[in-house]
């Protein structure tokens, strides 16, 4: 790693508050499943707001952990081709 990307890397704090961020939205999506019936939360609502919690920690993890921001834009489009298309494939397959 050159000296010049070294520098641009962040810190401890920062690796920190994302690891906070995602353990936030984790708690969330298990109290929502486990206290579903109490809290009378419907199907639509638990799968709609367990898919979007997902869909953010993954994009959180692919696109800092994994250094995405670093990509040439052309590798960006890539990957963001592949993910729309494996959406399309899989909500399709929910209607089948």
């Amino acid at each position: 790693m050159s000296q010049e990307q070294h520098a641009n890397h962040a810190g401890i704090p920062l690796y920190v508050g994302f690891c906070v961020i995602l353990g936030i939205i984790t708690a969330l999506e298990w109290s929502i499943f486990k206290f579903r019936v109490p809290w009378g939360i419907t199907t639509t609502f638990l799968v709609l707001s367990l898919s979007v919690m997902s869909l953010v920690k993954f994009f959180m993890v692919v696109g800092w952990y994994m250094h995405l921001r670093y990509d040439p834009k052309l590798l960006k489009i890539v990957f963001l081709f592949a993910f729309c298309l494996i959406l399309a494939i899989a909500g399709g397959l929910v209607y089948l």
